[in-house]
């Protein structure tokens, strides 16, 4: 079967792009102005659940939808990759068989990992981060809470483009990255609990610190589901579906365990204009 002409699949992967866009473009810009209007408008906190209204982006799996560039030659053979989902030999001894390989593949322990970690890392990135983003920024200015969403958001993209470049497809290397994410997650989870008195308060150290930790968390959180993404791409539509319902699923699980902290025991505490709480 001839491959389609390169001018075609161009044009297919920039409807994909402006279609992504078309769907970010207001998520990803109400959420940037946030830290400007969310003090001026009358609806104030409430302003975020007007969200609710807007179109969801399209859940497809960050490995983006399943077109390709290569231009194969006439008569020239092509190799199948193995998929990464397959398990090693060594492992794969004594597994029953299926009659349909890529469901093999989908229940193998490691892809059941790769579902795990893409559940859990949109956990944090959709739900559990976002709730506390301006507990644990605001204490140290509005500017440090506008840098902070606007080059988190940022950081989303650009690791997408460096997963395109080198992309890790170790397991093991995926969990190290996702644990160096935790780590920055931990830290501003702290500061969100300490909040309106958290460390280095009122110093251009703590500044840095709190945007330079939400740009690494999102960039590291970011390229692990997109390689995650790219791996389960292999197994096929019923890796992609799954995929699809790893980051629903975790994205709801993430906002679900946010809401009684925030909303009902009040955990998190916001600082109060033009009084100081700290002593400082």
């Amino acid at each position: 079967m001839a491959a389609p002409p390169l001018c075609r699949l161009v044009l297919t992967h920039l409807l994909v792009a402006l279609f992504g866009m078309g769907a970010w473009a207001a998520v990803n810009g109400i959420w940037v102005e946030l830290p400007v209007v969310v003090k001026e408008l009358p609806e104030a906190a409430a302003f975020q659940g007007l969200l609710l209204l807007l179109p969801s982006p399209p859940s497809v799996p960050s490995g983006g939808p399943s077109t390709s560039l290569r231009v194969r030659t006439p008569g020239a053979e092509e190799e199948e990759e193995a998929s990464p989902l397959q398990e090693p030999p060594g492992q794969a001894a004594g597994t029953t068989s299926s009659s349909d390989p890529k469901a093999h593949q989908l229940f193998s322990a490691r892809s059941a990992c790769l579902l795990g970690l893409l559940a859990v890392t949109n956990a944090l990135t959709n739900g559990v981060l976002p709730a506390v983003q301006s507990f644990s920024c605001l204490p140290y200015g509005h500017l440090a809470y506008h840098l902070a969403v606007v080059l988190g958001s940022s950081a989303n993209p650009l690791a997408c483009f460096l997963a395109m470049a080198v992309l890790c497809r170790s397991l093991v290397g995926l969990c190290g990255l996702s644990l160096l994410g935790m780590l920055f997650a931990t830290y501003l989870m702290t500061l969100a609990v300490l909040s309106p008195c958290p460390p280095l308060v009122g110093t251009s150290a703590g500044v840095v610190l709190v945007v330079l930790s939400w740009v690494l968390c999102a960039g590291v959180f970011s390229y692990v589901k997109v390689a995650v993404s790219s791996m389960l791409h292999g197994g096929g539509r019923p890796a992609l579906l799954a995929a699809g319902v790893a980051i629903q699923m975790g994205s709801l699980l993430g906002a679900i365990a946010m809401f009684p902290p925030t909303s009902i025991y009040h955990v998190f505490h916001s600082g109060e204009d033009c009084v100081d709480l700290c002593g400082s």
